[in-house]
């Protein structure tokens, strides 16, 4: 899965240009916290902001934005082009492309924080397309036990078709699997987990797809974003259907939303150009 860092919550004051005829500066407290922002008149507790019902947010990881530093101690927040605020969040401008105009005399920090907490969201909304991704194609996650059992049924490989590794990595009992979990994108607590059916160590690094292959998880995601089949048998996986029928996103066109938010994490969107020059005319 994309792994995803918790940037650290932040907390402070700032002060947030209203959207109405006479345009004012209004105080504000904020808490950044786990890829979103959140505001109120009322001050917000750092480690649960959403407790305080008077408040206003937004969720960076349901729209991909820009943040654009000016001067005076002022940051511009915007939606990229072509998108808008998420209707789901809470904010005057949500379901709109309004920027938000925002100013602190810690700017630097909040500036640092803020793109903090957009990365976290772009990947929180990307590893939530590749969830999407694997429940079109059908992927099962298959754990030691459960994998060395059908092997032995199939007479199957234990290697990875798409890498040629090992499936599990020799792992001794008790031993560090903090190398392991960074290799597979899966954290420590997946690769023990534990159900009702016993001990599953491993579960989560493999998958089974719906022909019946084995493979690692990440090596997997990779393949079928480039070629879109499956690389033992060729099967189309991009037209597979989701278990409960309803027709979900193509993963050719998953990939390429992904690839595409990525590359415009990277750029500044001309609206943005324009809006500022047509600010700093006035």
């Amino acid at each position: 899965m994309v792994e995803v860092t918790e940037p650290t919550s932040t907390a402070g004051i700032l002060k947030k240009q209203s959207h109405g005829m006479f345009r004012r500066w209004s105080k504000r407290h904020f808490v950044l916290r786990h890829g979103c922002l959140h505001w109120s008149h009322e001050d917000l507790p750092v480690h649960c902001p959403g407790s305080v019902e008077n408040r206003s947010f937004i969720d960076f990881s349901r729209t991909p934005c820009d943040l654009i530093v000016l001067e005076r101690f002022r940051l511009l927040l915007q939606p990229h082009r072509g998108f808008m605020w998420n209707s789901n969040d809470r904010h005057s401008s949500a379901g709109t492309a309004k920027p938000l105009m925002l100013m602190s005399e810690q700017s630097r920090e909040l500036k640092e924080s803020l793109r903090e907490h957009i990365a976290c969201g772009r990947d929180l909304r990307a590893s939530r397309m590749q969830r999407d991704r694997e429940r079109v194609i059908g992927l099962v996650s298959v754990g030691l036990d459960d994998l060395a059992d059908e092997l032995d049924e199939e007479a199957g490989s234990s290697t990875c078709a798409a890498c040629l590794l090992e499936l599990f990595p020799e792992v001794e009992e008790n031993k560090d699997l903090s190398a392991v979990a960074a290799a597979s994108g899966v954290s420590e607590e997946g690769i023990n987990q534990s159900s009702s059916n016993g001990s599953r160590k491993g579960f989560g690094l493999v998958v089974k797809t719906p022909c019946q292959h084995y493979f690692h998880r990440t090596c997997l995601n990779d393949w079928v974003m480039k070629a879109g089949t499956c690389p033992v048998c060729k099967t189309n996986m991009t037209s597979q259907k989701p278990p409960h029928g309803k027709l979900l996103e193509s993963v050719g066109s998953i990939g390429s939303s992904t690839a595409s938010t990525v590359a415009t994490d990277r750029s500044l969107s001309h609206r943005s150009l324009g809006w500022i020059m047509h600010r700093n005319s006035a």
